[in-house]
């Protein structure tokens, strides 16, 4: 498949074959398995810590894991079956600390294996583990401003209309929906900030300003590498918010399995989207980079 048009500003056309275009690159990449290790990292310390809870009340996790749980939900998380809900309350929190801390890290280091793919080399994956190490605290700082920015769209309006689930259930849907749409779009926007960082060069607030530049001026491109995979979490979101039924209409160790599915839907939903956005950061910084040598010239 042959690269779209370039022009700073895309038309729609053009933004889907832009698009169309990057996701067919990075399934390329994935038959070559190019950052898959960085990811595949993150999924697994996600999967040990799984384990790590799911098993708190045996050595040698109970010194450390069972405190843990009983200082953030407090002694009733520590007794069957309700020790399944808190497994998924907890699990999440810890991912939100992952998140920052590993997240930028091997979102760093899959940018610069990808990029050397699509540059026509192959660099080991070694090299984007240094890369994403030289840029630890800018990656970091990006991570941190996406959660808290994703955690703000979220949490706010729960807070403010989430009565309406009791009183107007079809109005709590929709708003639940408008919220998911929101954060989507608050990541799409921040999409290419990594890459601006690792591949770029760039300090965090300028990343950021331009990553915001770069999606505005391609909204459906971006909004789409962000939102098609991202789509691929409906079925695990939607068993997460279930789970007090699955725990106490099923077989509450259910959940373990659930959220071990959903560590690896999570890997391939961010898999497809770094893959795409740094494909497309590539092309779309080359075409800047092209209009202002025309304008010097």
């Amino acid at each position: 498949m042959s690269p779209p048009v370039k022009g700073v500003l895309m038309d729609i056309v053009q933004q889907f074959n832009a698009l169309i275009w990057s996701w067919a690159e990075t399934l390329r990449a994935l038959r070559r398995r190019v950052g898959v290790r960085p990811l595949l990292i993150y999924a697994s310390v996600q999967l040990v810590v799984l384990v790590m809870l799911a098993l708190f009340a045996y050595p040698p996790f109970v010194s450390f894991v069972m405190p843990l749980i009983r200082w953030r939900l407090g002694e009733a998380a520590l007794h069957y079956p309700g020790s399944f809900l808190a497994l998924r309350a907890i699990f999440g929190q810890v991912d939100m600390v992952l998140t920052v801390v590993l997240g930028g890290f091997v979102t760093g280091a899959a940018v610069w294996s990808f990029s050397s793919y699509y540059g026509g080399g192959e660099d080991p994956p070694a090299a984007g583990f240094r890369a994403a190490a030289r840029r630890y605290i800018p990656v970091l700082i990006i991570a941190l401003v996406g959660l808290v920015v994703a955690q703000i769209v979220t949490r706010v309006p729960m807070e403010l209309w989430g009565h309406l689930a009791d009183e107007r259930p079809m109005r709590f849907r929709l708003l639940r929906m408008m919220t998911i749409g929101a954060v989507m779009a608050v990541q799409a926007l921040l999409v290419y900030a990594i890459p601006y960082v690792i591949l770029g060069g760039r300090r965090v607030w300028s990343a950021l300003g331009a990553s915001v530049s770069l999606a505005v001026r391609n909204p459906v491109t971006t909004y789409l590498i962000v939102a098609v995979p991202a789509a691929l979490e409906l079925l695990p979101a939607w068993l997460a918010r279930n789970s007090t039924v699955i725990t106490y209409r099923f077989a509450p160790e259910g959940l373990v399995v659930m959220l071990a599915v959903w560590v690896a839907v999570i890997f391939f939903v961010t898999y497809l989207m770094v893959g795409a956005a740094t494909r497309f950061y590539i092309y779309a910084t080359q075409d800047d980079a092209e209009v202002g040598d025309a304008a010097e010239v």
